[in-house]
């Protein structure tokens, strides 16, 4: 391997960092996340998670799930995305197989 070839390869490669998933308030959410959700619901209506996630004491109304679902929705929320994925005897990483969380440096530096 060239020096030119390992710089392009060290600018390519990400940090990864493992924090828990309650620090976590917000994940962001695509198209593909919701193509998986509607997939793993299968036959189980919209109502029938809204009212799973009612009694985990998670509000989540079944226009929001249908917005998930269709790709609508930039965010979700740790708390309605895993109760979801609870609901549906999932693994969260079965929703959403590109979770990662990403830091900016600049963030946790002092200036």
């Amino acid at each position: 391997m060239t020096t030119e070839s390992a710089n392009i390869k060290a600018k390519n490669t990400k940090e990864v960092i493992m924090v828990p998933l309650d620090w976590v308030v917000m994940l962001a959410w695509n198209k593909e996340c919701g193509n998986s959700l509607r997939l793993l619901r299968g036959k189980k209506s919209r109502r029938e998670i809204a009212d799973a996630l009612l009694s985990q004491k998670v509000e989540c109304s079944q226009e929001y799930i249908r917005k998930l679902e269709n790709g609508e929705a930039a965010s979700v929320s740790t708390k309605i995305i895993t109760a979801i994925a609870k609901t549906l005897g999932v693994e969260l990483i079965e929703i959403m197989p590109d979770l990662r969380v990403e830091v900016s440096k600049n963030i946790c530096t002092s200036s």
